[in-house]
């Protein structure tokens, strides 16, 4: 796993110029905007450089080179998962350490302060997006994920906006009165956000293995 995670690495390393000028967007972006927005964007762009490694693998026959050598669908499956979260997490760092920057260079520490809760918010549901899309390519390969992804999310943001149309706004803080004080805890929230990213992750990860495993390479 360790020689597929220096390939990746290296993979994503090529491309300087890209990676130059994610650093210089990101950083416009925290230095002209006070919300939380550029931690989400930053852990979104570096997931897209860890999925754009699939591609590189897929591409001109390189799965039949690939498990020529002394590795296996499985290992190939979680390292890419592994790669996946890493480029995650990175791009939160960057993102968090931007704002941090942004807001200490403007006297605006308090509007850093005030975005930290939304690191909790962002990374699993970035993680979620980016390891949805990659059980997609492994599904339909990279030029049918394409349009699948399009027309997936397409409906989603779809039946997302009826569903907030039908039912209307809620009011969190009338909802949270009805409920035991225990249930609205950060510890207990907590708990049941990990439980609940963890077993979508375990089933994302099982249907890609058997997604990779039911490819002829």
């Amino acid at each position: 796993m360790k020689g597929l995670l220096v390939k990746d690495l290296r993979i994503v390393l090529k491309k300087k110029q890209q990676l130059l000028v994610l650093l210089g967007v990101c950083a416009m972006i925290a230095f002209t905007s006070d919300g939380s927005f550029i931690i989400a964007y930053a852990a979104g762009l570096t997931g897209i450089l860890g999925l754009s490694t699939y591609a590189y693998d897929e591409h001109d026959n390189g799965f039949p080179f690939l498990f020529s050598l002394p590795v296996d669908v499985k290992t190939y499956v979680q390292e890419k998962y592994l790669f996946c979260i890493l480029a995650d997490l990175a791009g939160m760092a960057l993102g968090t350490g931007l704002s941090l920057i942004a807001c200490a260079a403007t006297g605006k520490m308090e509007v850093f302060l005030d975005n930290l809760p939304y690191v909790a918010i962002y990374f699993p549901a970035t993680l979620l997006l980016i390891l949805s899309v990659l059980l997609i390519q492994m599904i339909f390969g990279i030029e049918r994920s394409r349009l699948v992804t399009f027309l997936l999310y397409g409906i989603l943001f779809i039946l997302s906006a009826v569903a907030v149309k039908v039912v209307g706004p809620i009011d969190q803080k009338q909802v949270a009165r009805h409920l035991p004080e225990w249930m609205t805890g950060v510890p207990f929230v907590a708990a049941v956000v990990f439980t609940v990213v963890a077993a979508l992750c375990a089933v994302l990860y099982f249907a890609s293995l058997k997604a990779m495993r039911n490819k002829e390479f």
